[in-house]
């Protein structure tokens, strides 16, 4: 028994099949719900401090932590989603412009709350 195979005869040989075009991929539908859901969790978390304050600290101010990776991460999803759109007429904007502006919202506030303790404190 040999480990090496028999060239194949003139018999074996068959005709090669023409190679199946390959289809198009297409492209996921863009709709902007992570946009929208990072943004709201952004500006909730926003509110985190506003809880009873018999919960413990670190549940009321540890979100604050995270408000910016969040929100910057709402402006991430949604603007390319927001721009692969432009062209098409019958896509639903409203959920990535809403994750934008939720987005926005949550990257702004912060900055501006420092501002306004720093001018209280003055």
């Amino acid at each position: 028994m040999s480990l090496v195979k028999d060239p194949a005869g003139p018999e074996q040989l068959t005709e090669a099949e023409p190679v199946a075009e390959a289809e198009p991929v297409a492209e996921p539908e863009r709709r902007g719900t992570a946009s929208l859901a990072l943004g709201a969790t952004a500006v909730t978390m926003l509110c985190c401090p506003l809880l009873p304050e018999e919960l413990p600290q670190w549940i009321r101010f540890f979100p604050l932590y995270l408000v910016l990776p969040v929100a910057i991460m709402a402006l991430v999803c949604g603007l390319p989603d927001l721009w692969a759109m432009r062209g098409d007429e019958s896509a639903a904007r409203g959920r990535a412009r809403i994750g934008v502006v939720l987005g926005t919202v949550a990257t702004l506030v912060p900055p501006a709350a420092c501002l306004v303790m720093v001018r209280l404190l003055d």
